[in-house]
């Protein structure tokens, strides 16, 4: 049978094959859904609602509002220098002005200082304020205990917006990891597995246990602060939270590989870090230069521990924002140098050499795309038809729609589901299979509830079951306590099932009616 005929009929099945045995009531709401496209507000309240199963891409520091960091600026005692817009640690010296006794105008603008709230009128281009964000709010979400408000803040509005797992971009231990990285013996040719081992008998371990530590204190300390397992418990404790181990890329080599081999190592021995990622501009004068290292890199350390997920920001860029050379291989080197499961942003997929290869070795290989379509707007004013969103739809790429940054880009994931919608006049169905790829496609251990990653169809031991039904059979019990992703599927499917059972959607309904 010809590949091209599998593909398409294993999409007609993925269509065909619903999750559970009540079609009627997919249908009912896709048809409210198509009802009320032209309604902004009622869309935007249906999918703010809808179940969104996970954000896989997402940074932690950029995904917390402005506001958040000027109130826990205030209540630590700092300042704002309010003609450079800088947060100043206390005592304030003169011209300095209590973070808790600012006036509203310098409020305002420190709000847009931190984010692209008004970028038209910053001064600068939606690439450059977007990234000049983290130097404003840096000091602030560095400060000991920040972490544990900032993570309360996403976690509950991911709560509000029926989102069930996040993966965040974080880095543990930074500081002591890049300092060990200044003295590791970088040779020319580059001999990774040499440089590996001096790092791992130089310390590395210890940093690993260290950064274990933190995570330890930093889940006390949120499960506590949110009363998490109590009867008053914040709406984010019902969200299942992991980390991505991030490594900054405009570094040099020694210290980029020396993040990149602790990143490896703390996601083999904690379970919380499902995977690791490299962050910071793409186009970066020293990220294009090491660009291929770094993947060469990557690829390294992911045959020395294979059970490590990969996620990499590729083809974050323009034409324009870089010269036109620069375009022809980032996501084709991600995907087969670094062998990344997931690639973060992937716009610039029309300038690549050998583009329909690569989206057929990312179908094939189920490599996911990353898709955050405010971000790409901001950034890189890339939207519309020019964004490659509906071609990676159409080649049959896993796509997931994420946040990046909500904070600095003033969203959240729902907007992001309601920007497709609209822009892209993808209907109910579709929508509800974005939201099954993000668990799908995120980085929980265990196996898949879907055989073959066709969603829709159940493995042999939940065949018979009623996928999202509130019991399921010994057999497939027994699979699910052993299978985290296959267990947040069935969470899902079972959110899905008592929403489309709203009597919200009923057509007998006026028009608009909730």
């Amino acid at each position: 049978m010809p590949r091209h005929f599998i593909f398409v009929l294993a999409l007609l099945l993925l269509a065909a094959a619903p999750a559970r045995a009540d079609e009627a009531e997919t249908a009912r709401t896709a048809h409210w859904f198509e009802q009320s496209r032209q309604s902004q507000p009622l869309l935007r309240n249906f999918l703010q609602r809808m179940p969104k199963g996970a954000d896989l891409h997402s940074h932690l520091s950029g995904a917390v509002y402005a506001e958040t960091y000027l109130k826990l600026a205030a209540e630590a005692g700092w300042c704002v220098d309010t003609a450079k817009l800088q947060f100043a640690a206390p005592p304030c010296r003169e011209g300095d002005v209590p973070a808790a006794n600012l006036p509203s105008t310098s409020y305002g603008a420190m709000v847009d200082h931190m984010s692209a709230r008004n970028v038209e009128f910053s001064g600068h281009t939606g690439h450059d304020q977007f990234f000049a964000t983290f130097a404003t709010f840096g000091p602030i979400s560095g400060l000991p205990g920040s972490t544990v408000p900032m993570m309360a803040e996403v976690a509950d509005r991911a709560a509000g917006q029926n989102v069930q797992h996040l993966e965040l971009m974080v880095t543990w231990q930074s500081g002591a990891v890049r300092k060990l990285g200044a003295v590791l013996p970088w040779s020319a040719e580059a001999d990774f597995a040499k440089h590996r081992q001096w790092l791992l008998d130089h310390g590395l371990l210890d940093l690993v246990a260290a950064g274990r530590h933190d995570i330890d204190a930093f889940d006390a300390t949120y499960q506590q602060a949110q009363g998490c397992g109590t009867a008053t418990a914040a709406a984010g404790c019902a969200v299942d939270v992991r980390w991505l181990q991030q490594t900054t890329r405009t570094g040099p080599p020694e210290q980029v590989f020396a993040q990149l081999v602790y990143a490896f190592e703390l996601a083999k021995a904690d379970r919380r870090v499902v995977g690791i990622n490299l962050v910071a501009p793409e186009d970066d004068p020293v990220a294009l230069r090491d660009y291929l290292l770094q993947m060469e890199m990557v690829g390294f350390l992911s045959r020395q521990s294979p059970g490590v997920k990969v996620a990499l920001h590729a083809g974050e860029l323009n034409l324009g924002l870089v010269p036109p050379d620069q375009l022809r291989n980032h996501i084709r080197e991600a995907v087969l140098v670094a062998g990344a499961k997931r690639i973060g942003h992937a716009v610039d997929i029309g300038f690549e050499d050998n583009a329909a290869d690569t989206l057929k070795t990312m179908r094939e290989r189920g490599v996911a795309a990353e898709i955050c379509l405010t971000s790409n707007d901001v950034i890189l004013n890339v939207k519309g038809t020019a964004h490659p969103f509906p071609t990676y739809l159409a080649a049959g790429v896993p796509v997931v729609l994420a946040s990046d940054d909500e904070g600095v880009s003033r969203i959240d994931l729902s907007n992001e589901y309601l920007r497709a919608a609209q822009t892209y006049h993808l209907d109910y169905r579709k929508l509800k299979q974005l939201s099954r790829n993000s668990l799908e496609y995120s980085f929980l251990p265990g196996a898949s509830l879907w055989q073959d990653g066709i969603l829709g169809i159940p493995i042999a031991a939940c065949a018979k079951d009623s996928i999202g039904a509130a019991k399921a059979s010994q057999g497939c019990y027994t699979f699910l306590s052993k299978n985290e992703k296959a267990s947040q599927q069935w969470h899902l499917e079972t959110a899905f099932d008592q929403f489309e059972k709203l009597p919200e959607w009923n057509p007998a309904l006026p028009h608009g009616q909730f």
